[in-house]
């Protein structure tokens, strides 16, 4: 057999892209074939460039036959290749295509032409480049566009974009003579719709896009910002389903979603699935049967919480958005000391691979004080109650450590400083101003000199004590995420020079009026005299 001298339906169209093998077969066609361009990328990629590189050039094509004649540059390269694709260790070439490797590797099968096409572009370097390419625009983006090359052949066409390699591919141009040829696609390797020579399908799928994250409470978005613990977070999770799914028999899709330890999600049967098209399309229910939502872990635990959404069979979906959406609570498993913070991350899994991650992450924060006395009693002091408000409501803390606010005051939350430490913790809370208001002393300290002050809790977690009216609190390291106050308490008005500045000034206003009624006295006592 004259190897270098194949049937067209053999050699000129074998074409192949990230694994995928087209075969071909020698039909009449109702129209002639478009001779020009010679090669055409469908679904270009945006940002991606595509180099031609032609390792075998056609000749002599007629009566559906074309020669196929290995580029000298490439003879070792191709042979290699070969090798590797054939499952040899060396030389499984046969010694009639000794000069000419690229005509043996028209008689391989899908699984070794996915093989040499992956063995070829490991080439380094590669030895020549034939033609201008294509460097794909935003605006040429998901359309046919065609590949500049030097002429008629078989290329190796690379896949460069910010870079990263991507998925190369292997395609074999239009042939002047050979008009009336058609393919017949792999259509479960994601080229079916392929129909011609010198096309292949661009594979998005390498790199997936990463998946969009959004997190709500309400209408406000908490990503990069703080929540309360018992916070109901809305979540949203967009995925495009590649356009060249739609290339595929089946086209498998999954998103992944994991929530982190601290966000109790809402179960299976409570995520919404819906589908639109671009980014402001309308939102439309998903036919359930498409896919199956399961899930693992739990809020208490160190890995958190995993939800898979499994398509079985996205290629309905081909060019669409899936917008998958749920709740999650904030709860205190989510606190290492006084804050902590809470995460959640997806990925989208195809046949063509896994995607980066999106993620939304919020913060939780708190404050604390200490009770103390002045003077000789300036040590810690237990009993002390308070209350906190925010916004003009009260804060209530349920058991679970979750927050709410209240209208009234005996709703609220009373929070009493602690045995021996006199600490007072509030953990798990969002960013904002909370005003602290004693609302009983300890035992044997004056009730009419109880303390209410300020705190201001920033997005980043710098906490603020602002000073109050008699000078009782003393901040420590304010204005930073560490900082923390002493909040004092006296026996009597005696004690309040002992507080600061403004007990000092409040102590001398009290004494001059004081003095100033002994004066006033001894006036009248005088004119009563006279």
């Amino acid at each position: 057999m004259k190897m270098r001298k194949l049937f067209a339906g053999i050699a000129a169209a074998a074409t192949l892209l990230g694994g995928m093998a087209l075969g071909a077969t020698s039909a009449q066609a109702d129209e002639p074939q478009a001779t020009t361009p010679l090669l055409q990328v469908n679904n270009a990629q945006a940002d991606h460039t595509y180099m031609p590189h032609m390792f075998a050039t056609f000749a002599n094509a007629g009566n559906g036959t074309v020669e196929v004649d290995t580029v000298a540059a490439w003879k070792d390269a191709v042979a290699k290749a070969a090798d590797a694709a054939d499952n040899a260790t060396a030389n499984s070439v046969p010694a009639e295509c000794a000069n000419n490797p690229a005509a043996y590797v028209a008689t391989f099968n899908a699984e070794q032409l996915r093989k040499f096409a992956e063995e070829l572009a490991k080439t380094n370097p590669l030895p020549t480049v034939d033609g201008a390419g294509l460097t794909v625009t935003a605006d040429q983006a998901g359309a046919t566009q065609p590949v500049a090359v030097n002429g008629e052949g078989w290329y190796l066409v690379t896949d460069a974009y910010d870079g990263k390699t991507g998925t190369p591919a292997v395609v074999a141009t239009t042939v002047s003579n050979l008009t009336n040829l058609t393919i017949k696609a792999d259509t479960v390797t994601g080229q079916g719709n392929i129909t011609t020579v010198g096309k292949f399908n661009a594979k998005n799928e390498n790199p997936l896009t990463p998946p969009v994250k959004t997190a709500k409470v309400g209408t406000a978005d908490v990503n990069g910002q703080t929540v309360n613990v018992g916070d109901t977070v809305n979540f949203t999770v967009s995925a495009t389903v590649p356009q060249s799914a739609a290339n595929y028999d089946s086209y498998p899709f999954t998103i992944t979603d994991t929530a982190s330890k601290g966000l109790q999600v809402a179960q299976p049967a409570e995520f919404t699935v819906q589908k639109k098209t671009g980014q402001t399309g309308t939102l439309e229910t998903v036919d359930s049967s498409l896919y199956n939502v399961t899930q693992t872990g739990a809020a208490t635990e160190a890995t958190g919480t995993t939800t898979t959404i499994t398509f079985a069979d996205a290629k309905s979906l081909a060019g669409k958005t899936i917008v998958v959406s749920y709740t999650g609570t904030v709860t205190k498993d989510a606190l290492t000391d006084l804050g902590g913070s809470v995460n959640n991350k997806a990925t989208v899994k195809t046949n063509g691979g896994a995607s980066g991650e999106g993620k939304t992450e919020s913060k939780t924060y708190g404050f604390q004080f200490k009770k103390i006395g002045v003077d000789n009693d300036a040590n810690a002091l237990a009993g002390a109650k308070f209350v906190v408000k925010k916004d003009g409501k009260y804060l209530n803390q349920a058991n679970n450590g979750a927050w709410s606010l209240v209208e009234n005051q005996d709703e609220a939350t009373v929070f009493t400083s602690a045995d021996e430490t006199g600490l007072v913790q509030l953990k798990g809370l969002a960013a904002g101003t909370y005003t602290v208001k004693e609302t009983a002393a300890p035992n044997g300290y004056a009730q009419n000199f109880k303390v209410t002050f300020d705190v201001a809790i920033a997005q980043d977690g710098k906490i603020t004590f602002e000073q109050d009216a008699l000078n009782q609190v003393t901040p420590s390291n304010n204005g930073k995420t560490d900082a923390t106050a002493t909040v004092k308490n006296v026996k009597s008005i005696t004690q309040l020079p002992l507080t600061g500045a403004a007990g000092t000034t409040l102590f001398t206003v009290v004494a001059l009026l004081v003095a100033g009624a002994g004066v006033t006295v001894a006036v009248k006592s005088r004119q009563r005299m006279h």
